[in-house]
């Protein structure tokens, strides 16, 4: 039988932060079985990680203060979602972008080609974001996400926020977004 550990016996035998963990977990980088809300990381998965070294850490956190966060010195910007949480975004709709979402030390990815067919395929309609992380609404954004980038992350309000952030969708109803034909700055 395989011997599992918790993320925080993970973060003190590898030497690193809690956070560290949680967000490779979260990114798929170590995969980690989930039984309610307990996460458990099977130890064969550490040897792995030791000789892959898929772990990355990026140079920048995002701070702790309410108030409005300092430039970026990698070309990356600051955006808000409609709660007000501040994340860090690289990149841009129409090129393709990377998000730090909430204390996520790591990227998630969206290509030019994931952004391109997300456009395509909601264009001038009106969606739920489907922002529940185990089963997001069937066809809202979340869905959308999940099942283009093969992940079990649920990134879709940090999505809705840069969509909007740069005129490419408009907050509705609650927990809805309308997206346009083409970016709308102003």
């Amino acid at each position: 039988m395989q011997n599992y550990l918790t993320p925080e016996e993970t973060a003190q035998h590898l030497k690193v932060e809690l956070a560290d963990i949680i967000a490779l977990v979260e990114q798929g980088k170590l995969p980690a079985a989930r039984i309610g809300t307990s996460i458990r990381i099977p130890e064969a998965e550490l040897e792995k990680l030791a000789v892959t070294c898929a772990a990355v850490p990026i140079a920048v956190d995002v701070p702790a203060s309410t108030a409005a966060p300092e430039p970026i010195a990698d070309n990356s910007r600051w955006c808000e979602t409609l709660m007000g949480k501040k994340f860090r975004v690289s990149g841009s709709v129409a090129g393709g972008a990377e998000i730090w979402p909430g204390q996520m030390r790591y990227p998630i990815k969206f290509p030019k080609p994931f952004f391109d067919a997300l456009l395509a395929h909601f264009r001038e309609r009106e969606v739920a974001v489907g922002g529940s992380f185990d089963s997001p609404l069937r066809g809202s954004l979340g869905e959308f996400i999940q099942q283009k980038l093969k992940t079990k992350m649920n990134p879709a309000v940090y999505v809705r926020a840069l969509l909007i952030d740069e005129g490419y969708a408009e907050a509705t109803r609650r927990g809805y977004i309308r997206f346009h034909s083409k970016a709308r700055r102003g």
